[in-house]
Order: C-alpha cells, then structure tokens, then sequence
C-alpha cells in the first residue's frame, strides 16, 4: 500500500449469500432458559424459501448479482446448492464475460509477495458491507415471491453509487490498519 495506494481499488471483492424469502436468520442453536416449562412450541418449517445470490465489486463498479439456479420446465427457477463445479461454471460463464467486458484484465497482479486469504470474512467489504446493506433494503419491499425477492436483490444492487463502493473498500484499509496493533488478532473490538 506504500508504493501504490490505489492498488486495492481494483480487487474484484467477490462472495454469495442466501437471501430467504421471509428474511430468516440462522438460529439453529438459539436456546431460551426458563424456571419453568412454558409448555408452548411453534411449528414451522425448517427453511424458507431461498434464492443464493453472488455479486463482485471493486472501488468503483459492481458486476451482478448472479443466482445460482437452474430452470426446470415444469417447476421454474430452482435454487441451487452452491458447489465447486457451479461456482466454476458461474466464474467462466458469467464472472468473466463481464470482467472481458469491461476491459481491466491488464490490472491483475499475479507476482504477490503473501498468498491471498481464500476466506477473510472479518475483512472482505462483500461480507462487512455488501450483504448487510443489501439485505436491509432488499427486505423493505416485503417480496412474496422468489421472483419478487430476485427482482429486489437486482434493484438494490443497481442502485448501488460507485462512491458507496469506494467507500466500502476505504473501510477495509481502515480494517488492515486496525490489524497491525492487534498482531492479527480480532479487530471487532476496536472498529466502531
């Protein structure tokens, strides 16, 4: 970052993301102690409906979002379990055509010093902003259909301003920083 401040601008921050039809949150292992037994349960099923959704941005664009579903002829649009083999089809298919598109193959950097973190869900901008804000928009609209949820991630993303963007990726510099006095460590504790 000393030699080129901007260089972090131009990763292509990528990552998917359930979004379930009723806005549910994973709680399987909530449990409630009482004194007593309240003798009351509620029945409902395991999982809402779902669509898995995956977007990429950099400092200044956004390229998605993309669903991971396959059309049947009788049963429509079927979400699909996120594997290897459909994220490399997603990659090849998808990803890359638009990445071609907008012509910034030129900016990658293959001679890194440190191998990149496959997985840094407390750094990634994807993770630490692009899901939350989505989803918290997303969910306004009240979506009652699969349909109506995917229509909603695509407007919302849309609207996405490159300068929020920017934004996004300024706040993972601020990220790297705070891991330098934590050697590392945990850095939840620190950011505001």
């Amino acid at each position: 970052m000393e030699q080129d401040p901007t260089w972090v601008f131009n990763i292509l921050w990528t990552d998917e993301a359930h979004f379930s039809l009723h806005g549910d949150v994973n709680n399987h292992n909530c449990r409630i102690w009482a004194t007593s037994n309240p003798r009351e349960y509620t029945q409902k099923p395991l999982h809402s409906s779902k669509v898995t959704a995956w977007c990429g941005f950099t400092g200044s664009f956004i390229i998605g979002p993309f669903f991971f579903e396959t059309q049947y002829p009788v049963n429509g649009w079927i979400t699909k379990t996120v594997n290897a083999q459909r994220y490399l089809m997603l990659l090849r298919e998808t990803v890359v055509p638009c990445v071609i598109k907008r012509d910034v193959r030129g900016r990658q950097n293959r001679r890194r010093r440190y191998p990149w973190l496959p997985w840094s869900p407390d750094l990634t901008p994807v993770h630490f902003w692009l899901w939350g804000y989505s989803k918290s928009h997303v969910y306004l609209s009240g979506p009652s259909s699969l349909s109506e949820l995917k229509d909603a991630i695509r407007r919302e993303v849309s609207s996405i301003h490159p300068d929020m963007l920017h934004s996004a990726v300024a706040g993972f510099v601020t990220r790297l920083e705070c891991l330098l006095p934590c050697g590392g460590g945990h850095v939840e504790h620190i950011l505001v």
